[in-house]
């Protein structure tokens, strides 16, 4: 078994982040209604979003061996999405390869998102998921996000903004 090796990612490892995410959220194109799934794919292939995405965030990646793991993307206050406010960091795009999955890996790469906004002076971090991920909502609940309200519908799914306040 490959150790875990967790670290901040680079922009070298963009296509790698790419690729791992196509792979993560592909579980999904036979969840979701096709329209719904080539709107999400498109999304996940587009790399100005991830290049945007990896500008603005704090990038955490898992590697085992010599492929990535897992990947997230911490994004700071002052980055509004249209289910996060303004002052709030956020979560986005936690991914998990299945071949890596049931070691705790997107686990820890939330942990490492947390202890990250805090040292931040981040006061709140949210993020958004759906009812087609129930193991990364388990994950969210165990690390203390509480919901904070249902959102509107989005690919067919309904999605639901957690949030996790970090001044102790």
């Amino acid at each position: 078994m490959d150790t875990l090796n967790y670290r901040k990612a680079t922009t070298a490892d963009a296509g790698a982040i790419k690729a791992l995410l196509m792979h993560s959220y592909g579980q999904f194109a036979t969840v979701l209604a096709p329209e719904h799934w080539t709107k999400m794919e498109q999304s996940m292939e587009d790399e100005g979003i991830l290049q945007v995405l990896m500008d603005i965030s704090v990038t955490f990646v898992c590697e085992a061996g010599h492929e990535l793991a897992g990947a997230v993307f911490l994004v700071p206050s002052g980055h509004p999405t249209p289910t996060c406010p303004a002052e709030w960091a956020n979560v986005r795009r936690l991914g998990v390869s299945p071949d890596f999955r049931g070691r705790g890996i997107g686990r820890r790469l939330m942990e490492l998102c947390i202890a990250e906004a805090r040292q931040q002076g981040e006061q709140v971090l949210g993020l958004h998921t759906s009812t087609i991920m129930p193991d990364a909502r388990h994950i969210y609940e165990g690390l203390g996000f509480t919901l904070e309200r249902e959102l509107e519908p989005l690919l067919g799914q309904q999605y639901w903004l957690y949030r996790l306040d970090l001044i102790q």
